[in-house]
């Protein structure tokens, strides 16, 4: 898997050998940072990676100029992955290894962009996400939630908490951009 844009465009990553991690295709990581360039700049901006897996989404952030970008995986054999990826771009990661939902309870710092991406199946962890960045009020005045999910279960609790923006959808994945 490469990075798809930025300073460290096509540089290959690892990927963790594990079910419970599903890396978010080139194509629609291409497509989530072309949509937040056309709704915001970069610079000195701040990205919050929920449940993240490879990574991958984080070194994409760092690569296209954020910053300040932030990786929640509470998985430790999944998080010795991440720190290795960033090695591969002489990074150091800002990286907490603890359950997303729990973590969102005590940061005390907003961002401009929240990407959420649990596990499909986990209809709840949306929810319960969007519920804790709002109660703590973690999003910074016009931040964005990015959230990727099944194209089928998108009709989400919070769509009344929130201003959905913008949608895209590649094959059987969604990505929702609210505000």
């Amino acid at each position: 898997m490469n990075i798809t844009g930025g300073k460290y465009n096509s540089i290959k990553i690892k990927v963790p050998e594990s079910d419970s991690v599903r890396p978010t295709l080139s194509k629609i990581r291409a497509g989530v940072f072309n949509s937040l360039l056309s709704l915001m700049s970069f610079e000195n901006s701040s990205f919050l990676d929920c449940f993240a897996g490879s990574g991958i989404i984080s070194l994409e952030a760092v690569s296209r100029g954020f910053q300040r970008v932030v990786t929640i995986e509470k998985d430790y054999k999944t998080a010795k992955i991440i720190k290795e990826n960033f090695k591969f771009v002489n990074e150091i990661p800002n990286l907490i290894i603890k359950d997303s939902i729990k973590v969102l309870d005590i940061l005390e710092e907003k961002f401009d962009v929240i990407y959420l991406d649990p596990p499909y199946m986990l209809i709840d962890l949306y929810e319960k996400s969007v519920e804790k960045i709002i109660k703590n009020n973690l999003l910074n005045d016009g931040g964005i939630i990015v959230v990727e999910c099944k194209k089928n279960n998108k009709n989400f609790q919070f769509n009344n908490r929130l201003n959905l923006i913008k949608e895209k959808t590649y094959g059987d994945t969604s990505v929702l951009y609210y505000n």
